[in-house]
């Protein structure tokens, strides 16, 4: 039963996120893709690329100023490796890079899981609220658009939002009881789960404990600054898009930044649908806006397939040789 989870975990977020891709790739020709290929400036691609390491070195920076409010030190390198290594994860398996992260630095700095995985949560929070207030400025600036935007996804991905918050009610309240019922009457594990509960929570709260909270917000700022340039940069690749406004590029940051929060590898799918729906309201042709969208999302995942092995190599390395070098 175990595995069989294991494989449904793996799998299932997998097969969702192919059959958008085919159905978004279905009636498109091929002749047409290879015309696009043919026509794009690569130049910004590669910039695009090269400038997604200022992205992650921006989140690495702004992850050792909540473990030294944890009273933990540890060098942006390593935490550059962790990060990389943490996204490369996630193209295989949905939301396990935050664990996989936090794994690499128990490896080579000896910080414990718990507390590190507490920090990652805070930061995480801290970004979705950062994305909340990039969509309501979106609301302001395209009320219609965003709701047709959203009226779009909700009828072409099928999504029956009223069984959705009923399977959360309903999963969320039997998680809770059982939950319970192991506290109450496994000491043991109660025990451990406390002790485990206590150093997340010391993880969390070093988001009120920061003392560089300027540090903090810049580094952010700079995180999601590159985010929208890594994007906007694409625009330039195809004469068609060229044309397209800051708000645009905007609008593409928060679609592709919802997109990216499912549970699919990679964001395999879901990305290339809701960025292609975004930019055909903003008058792209559909196949040109799949094209970008693919394009866009190619890149990104080569940038963390190139950096992120050579972070994962690099990491193994320092396991191995239990160097003190790169502290």
């Amino acid at each position: 039963m175990r595995k069989l989870i294991s494989f449904l975990k793996l799998f299932l977020p997998l097969l969702l996120g192919l059959s958008l891709l085919f159905n978004e790739f279905k009636n498109i020709q091929i002749d047409d893709f290879l015309f696009k290929l043919d026509q794009t400036r690569y130049g910004w691609v590669i910039g695009s690329m090269i400038l997604s390491l200022l992205a992650y070195l921006a989140r690495a920076y702004r992850w050792q100023i909540l473990l030294k409010a944890a009273d933990q030190k540890v060098s942006t390198f390593r935490l550059t490796l962790a990060v990389y290594v943490g996204y490369l994860a996630n193209l295989v398996f949905p939301r396990l890079g935050e664990l996989i992260r936090c794994m690499v630095l128990k490896k080579t700095n000896q910080i414990p899981v718990s507390i590190s995985i507490g920090t990652v949560l805070s930061e995480r929070i801290f970004d979705s609220l950062f994305l909340l207030f990039f969509l309501t400025i979106g609301l302001f600036l395209e009320f219609d658009l965003f709701v047709t935007y959203f009226n779009n996804i909700l009828s072409n991905f099928h999504i029956p939002l009223h069984g959705i918050l009923y399977a959360t009610l309903t999963f969320s309240t039997t998680f809770t009881v059982i939950a319970l019922l192991i506290l109450r009457y496994n000491v043991p594990l109660s025990e451990r789960i406390k002790k485990t509960f206590l150093e997340v929570l010391k993880g969390f709260l070093t988001i009120t404990s920061v003392q560089s909270k300027y540090l903090f917000l810049i580094a952010t700022s700079v995180m999601w600054l590159t985010y929208f340039f890594m994007s906007y940069m694409m625009f330039f690749t195809l004469e068609e898009t060229s044309n397209l406004s800051l708000i645009t590029g905007f609008m593409l940051l928060v679609s592709g930044g919802i997109a990216l929060t499912l549970p699919v590898q990679g964001g395999i799918g879901t990305y290339h649908a809701m960025i292609t729906m975004m930019l055909v309201l903003y008058g792209i042709e559909n196949s040109t806006g799949l094209f970008l969208a693919t394009l866009l999302h190619s890149s990104q995942i080569l940038s963390i397939i190139i950096f992120g092995g050579a972070s994962l190599i690099i990491t193994l390395s320092i396991e191995k040789n239990n160097s003190n070098d790169l502290k």
